[in-house]
């Protein structure tokens, strides 16, 4: 996938830089939007190994992108959800 800049570590560091940097004080983390978390941990744990350009040319929505990037992040790190996968074979390919 071709990610932007800001989708890095680098731009999460400026995110909070630029938090904490503001004239009012504010107790806590900064905030981000869930999308930008969701790159993010994308982008560090799947694509940066396996470069998945099918997610820029796909025709599908935002929210479609999201449950295949969700679905190959829980498929590679959790062995719950494999579990689950194996024990409902009908939920692996829904119709």
């Amino acid at each position: 996938m071709i990610w932007p800049d800001e989708i890095s570590f680098e731009g999460y560091a400026r995110k909070k830089a630029a938090w904490f940097d503001r004239p009012v004080r504010i107790l806590g983390d900064p905030p981000i939007t869930a999308q930008y978390a969701l790159d993010l941990i994308f982008k560090t744990l799947i694509d940066d190994k396996a470069h998945l350009e099918f997610l820029t040319t796909i025709p599908e929505s935002t929210e479609q992108t999201n449950s295949i990037m969700l679905e190959l992040i829980l498929r590679k790190y959790s062995k719950k959800y494999r579990r689950y996968l194996r024990r409902n074979p009908n939920r692996r390919n829904p119709k």
